[in-house]
């Protein structure tokens, strides 16, 4: 028997202790164990290597859960007292640290590729920009639940851990941009070196370097806008609608945006600009999965999913933010019921977001606590009749499938930025 994180505040449940000697752990050995089991509240069986042992946890411990175990000492029975070390964050927050200032929307290069399609001097690009496009779900595919799924596993927010499990599908949504990526540095290599060796003798200041992936709002403006009219231009473009980009984490409706491209632009700014875009939206997929990494309530798991969607008239990004709480169900007739048997209870809250054309921007929250709940929110009024008048259509789809909605709202109200508490504290101390 062994006691892992001490508290006299906590007693555990009362159970006849296995029999047999404690196993011998030096001081501040550090161990690897896996829990593969639970006797009783607060007493799960550990395996580490060869050495099986039973143990006192005022932690909640998971079945299957791997522990890293540093030996501290002993209590008075001498049984050995461990502590469960904390993973290490510093590689994390680094990380997060250099992704927040990277971090953009997806919507800039949809509305930037999209844009190339109209540029007749660009086909090679436009070409693969048509091909990104290509691997993006459309409407019809998440309107089915089995091809949602689909689409939030080809998300990107699970790449590394498919390709451990050999399960990577061509048409995940990093992959994509990562190959694009590729693709566009490639060409902006060899246009550079074209034009190092055509304008060897001009006069013109050589390209400022690649600043990181923020997306302008204008061209940018260099020395030889000398005119006054160039400069006003530039500054009445720059400062007329102002950029808000949400953090990582935050839930806010995302509308389509204007692209920044110019059909004036040169062959090395356009390569530029998508680059930036394309490293942008890698940044916040980054930016989402470290986030993730840093969820440290074991009862409590989140998700950050932005998708975009391709329709008849443009590309959407969708938002969810999907939260499973898990707790285990007692058996209130049968108190003395073994842990084994009871049975883990998950409850899930899912948050849609959209910012779509002729809509504006709305939210849904899907909530399953036992009873579902289904709250729509909308910015116009306009809107809000619209999801009112289709309710009964949705009730009925859900009655279809043995879905009884308990309770369904739709509100004309304001729609801010929300924001997960476990997110926010994550970017607070990064921040800070």
């Amino acid at each position: 028997m062994v006691i892992i994180n001490p508290s006299f505040a906590t007693q555990p449940a009362a159970l006849n202790r296995p029999s047999g000697p404690a196993p011998v752990l030096a001081i501040d050995r550090v161990l690897t164990a896996v829990v593969v089991g639970q006797r009783a509240e607060h007493l799960y069986e550990l395996a580490s290597g060869n050495l099986r042992m039973m143990a006192e946890s005022q932690t909640a411990l998971r079945h299957g859960e791997k522990l890293l175990l540093q030996v501290t000492g002993k209590d008075h029975k001498q049984r050995p007292q461990l502590q469960i070390l904390k993973a290490e964050t510093g590689l994390v927050n680094s990380q997060l640290r250099a992704t927040l200032p990277q971090q953009q929307s997806a919507n800039q290069l949809l509305a930037n590729l999209s844009k190339l399609s109209t540029m007749p001097q660009q086909q090679s690009l436009a070409g693969l920009g048509k091909e990104f496009i290509g691997v993006l779900p459309d409407k019809a595919q998440l309107s089915d639940p089995a091809g949602l799924r689909q689409a939030i596993m080809q998300s990107g927010l699970f790449l590394e851990s498919q390709i451990i499990k050999d399960t990577l599908s061509n048409r995940d949504l990093k992959r994509a941009l990562l190959r694009l990526s590729h693709q566009i540095s490639q060409q902006l290599d060899g246009a550079k070196s074209e034009t190092n060796i055509e304008k060897a003798d001009t006069k013109h200041p050589p390209l400022a370097k690649e600043y990181s992936p923020q997306t302008r709002l204008a061209p940018l403006p260099s020395e030889h806008m000398a005119t006054k009219t160039a400069v006003e231009s530039y500054v009445q473009s720059a400062t007329a609608k102002p950029k808000s980009e949400e953090l990582p984490g935050q839930l806010h409706p995302q509308g389509r945006q204007v692209a920044s491209l110019n059909n004036s632009d040169s062959d090395i700014e356009i390569l530029q600009q998508i680059l930036r875009d394309v490293r942008g939206t890698i940044a916040r997929q980054e930016s989402h999965q470290l986030l993730h990494l840093q969820q440290s309530d074991k009862q409590q798991t989140q998700y950050m999913v932005e998708l975009p969607v391709r329709g008849s008239d443009g590309i959407d990004v969708w938002q969810l933010h999907l939260q499973k709480f898990s707790h285990a169900e007692d058996d209130q007739n049968a108190p003395d019921t073994p842990q084994k048997d009871k049975q883990d209870q998950h409850n899930w809250t899912i948050t849609l977001s959209f910012d779509l054309p002729g809509l504006g921007p709305f939210r849904a929250r899907v909530s399953q606590q036992p009873d579902l709940n289904i709250h729509f929110s909308a910015d116009s009024s306009n809107t809000t009749e619209l999801i009112k008048s289709q309710c009964h259509e949705l009730v009925q789809r859900l009655e279809d499938q043995g879905i009884n909605a308990q309770k369904i709202e739709c509100r004309s109200e304001p729609i801010s930025v929300d924001s997960s508490p476990s997110y926010s504290q994550s970017l607070l101390d990064t921040q800070a």
